[in-house]
Formats: structure tokens, C-alpha cells, sequence
């Protein structure tokens, strides 16, 4: 995947056409102020990729931590399944 850098008044002057860049060629697009980057412009699928991976490894991480203190995940679902009934009227 390829890669742009532009300044945010770069990015002002023609936000439509860096969209139409980030969709059709697959493109990231890093906007700068300052010199420093600031926010990436990437196509929707990646982001949505990037939100499952995210939450893949907080799950394992989560699953780590439950492994290191001996904790069961039947026992966090009988736990929090029995939080949820005591909550029907």
C-alpha cells in the first residue's frame, strides 16, 4: 500500500481528490501540520481491519491476564449472567 504525506493546507485545497486517492488507489494518506503528522486518511476497509485487529489483541491481552491469575471464563459467564438476571423486573 502506498503512502502520501500532505500539509493540512494541502489537504484543505483539495480533500475531495484525496479521498478519490485513498479509495481508488489503496492509498494512505498522512496529513501534517507543522511538520509533524497529525491524522491518516486510509480507505474504510482498512480502518475496519485495523478495529478488529485492535480488538483481537485486547482479547487476548484480556485472555493473558485471565490466564495469569487463574481466572475461568465460565465462571466470568456464570458471573455476569447471574448480574443480568438479578436485573429482570
Amino acid at each position: 500500500m502506498a503512502t502520501k504525506t500532505v500539509t493540512i493546507s494541502e489537504g484543505k485545497k483539495d480533500f475531495t481528490g484525496l479521498i478519490k486517492e485513498a479509495v481508488t488507489k489503496s492509498e494512505d494518506i498522512i496529513i501534517t501540520k507543522r511538520g509533524r503528522p497529525v491524522v491518516v486518511l486510509l480507505p474504510y476497509k482498512e480502518y475496519t481491519d485495523l478495529k478488529k485487529l485492535r480488538t483481537y489483541l485486547k482479547m487476548l491481552e484480556i485472555s493473558a491476564e485471565m490466564h495469569k491469575t487463574g481466572i475461568k471464563a465460565k465462571d466470568v459467564y456464570a458471573a455476569s449472567r447471574k448480574e443480568l438476571e438479578g436485573r429482570r423486573p
